[in-house]
């Protein structure tokens, strides 16, 4: 729930990217092939407080580029981000983390077999976005 009642969650509309495009990068995040029709934003009033993005595959949804600006974080809003781009998904949800510690409590179960195109994202992440945690793949559980 969030905790801040004026805090609204919309699709992104283009005068967004350049801010979610500079936040994607300091946050160290996945930024290939970014479109604004990919991110849902939180916004208070009319500043952007947090994004997260849904790449469209072939077979399945991947939720990726998920940012909170630090000032709002642990105030629901990743939870309200995902739980929006979930009701709007029509296909097989997965995600690549190093926090499924988050995710669990969302609906989300760490697996092993997965499509191709996360394959590819959880290689990127590995080869790209160097951390020291362990990378995992989730996917969303009915």
């Amino acid at each position: 729930m969030l905790k801040n009642p004026h805090i609204q969650i919309s699709k992104a509309i283009e005068q967004d990217f350049d801010f979610i495009v500079k936040h994607v990068k300091l946050f160290d995040l996945d930024n290939r092939d970014l479109h604004f029709q990919q991110f849902t934003v939180a916004k208070l009033h009319d500043d952007i407080v947090g994004f997260v993005r849904i790449r469209k595959h072939e077979g399945c949804d991947e939720f990726c580029s998920l940012g909170i600006i630090e000032a709002y974080r642990n105030q629901g809003i990743a939870e309200a981000l995902i739980f929006a781009r979930i009701e709007l998904s029509t296909q097989p949800i997965y995600l690549v983390c190093i926090i499924p510690e988050f995710f669990e409590p969302l609906g989300f179960t760490i697996v092993t077999e997965y499509p191709l195109e996360i394959l590819d994202k959880l290689n990127y992440c590995i080869s790209e976005l160097t951390v020291l945690e362990p990378y995992v793949v989730m996917t969303l559980s009915h």
